[in-house]
């Protein structure tokens, strides 16, 4: 039995959905029976509630052999550290008191970093406590930025067609694909050979903001897009916008900070070596157009 934590999300829908088709026994968890009915109709057992909850958790694990770990965004959350805190305490007293012995974490790029990092911050603060544990085999898999983190960029382009963010377009970084985080986890779940505590870094391509409007320009066929950069206010004003709270969004920002300044980074290669399949003009042409010819249907119903 695998359990697969935010199994209606970017990358746990992909690790549940290819874990299915090779016939694995699966368990997902999410918060809705709804978004979950899917994998229950392909042969996976649901488990619905709050990975806040550590009874609830503790149930969820009780009987499993594996265990897909991720800490669900909360977007409005007040304090995201105090909110990551929350949920990684639930997860360790429920491993601890369920006996799951081998666990996959999804992680970052920059996860061994104690600060500097927006968000990872809290997922360092999941590894630190993650290894607390005795008699668990754990792996933290520290993936680069998103792809599927330019879809945010939607409106702006069918509405302004620009893209824009508060990292300077010329930088080039380390991005991954959520199929290739996917992949590795997969891997990782089935074969269950790791011991102690291990971090896998996954890297698809690199690329800055700029080359990522000319690729979504010329794949979305608007010559014209381009990026801007924007001052750390106005995108924090803009992530409020969009449903963010202010925590949440300035820790976005000072990410953003953390990957031009070097601190979100592979530990192992130099450079950075590309362990992943999946290149942005794939993402580009697979993923985000078809979003976008989505999103203009929408726009003009």
């Amino acid at each position: 039995m695998i359990v697969i934590t935010g199994a209606t999300g970017k990358t746990g829908s992909k690790v549940a959905a290819k874990l299915l088709e090779r016939g694995e026994t699966v368990r997902v968890v999410g918060r809705s029976a709804e978004r979950l009915e899917p994998f229950r109709e392909k042969g996976a057992e649901t488990a619905i509630g709050d990975q806040c909850d550590a009874s609830f958790m503790t149930q969820t694990l009780t009987g499993a052999d594996a265990l897909y770990l991720l800490i669900p965004p909360k977007i409005d959350a007040e304090d995201f550290r105090t909110y990551y805190h929350t949920v990684t305490d639930a997860a360790v007293d429920a491993i601890l008191m369920s006996g799951i012995g081998k666990v996959v974490f999804l992680s970052s790029l920059g996860g061994d970093k104690a600060g500097g990092t927006g968000p990872v911050v809290g997922l360092h603060d999941a590894e630190e406590a993650l290894k607390t544990l005795k008699n668990v085999d754990i792996v933290f898999l520290r993936p680069a930025y998103f792809m599927e983190n330019t879809l945010g960029m939607m409106d702006m382009i069918t509405t302004q067609s620009i893209t824009g963010g508060s990292m300077p377009g010329h930088i080039k970084m380390p991005v991954a694909a959520t199929e290739d985080i996917a992949d590795k986890a997969v891997e990782l779940l089935v074969d269950r050979t790791f011991t102690g505590y291990t971090s896998v870094e996954i890297i698809s391509d690199r690329i800055s903001f700029d080359e990522i409007a000319r690729v979504l320009g010329r794949t979305l066929d608007i010559p014209s897009l381009r990026y801007m950069e924007f001052s750390d206010s106005d995108t924090v004003v803009a992530f409020m916008g969009m449903g963010f709270s202010r925590s949440v969004a300035s820790s976005y920002v000072e990410l953003m900070h953390g990957i031009a300044d070097g601190l979100v980074k592979a530990q192992d290669h130099e450079p950075e070596h590309l362990s992943g399949k999946v290149r942005f003009t794939d993402f580009a042409r697979e993923v985000f157009k078809p979003a976008f010819t989505a999103a203009k249907h929408h726009t003009m119903a």
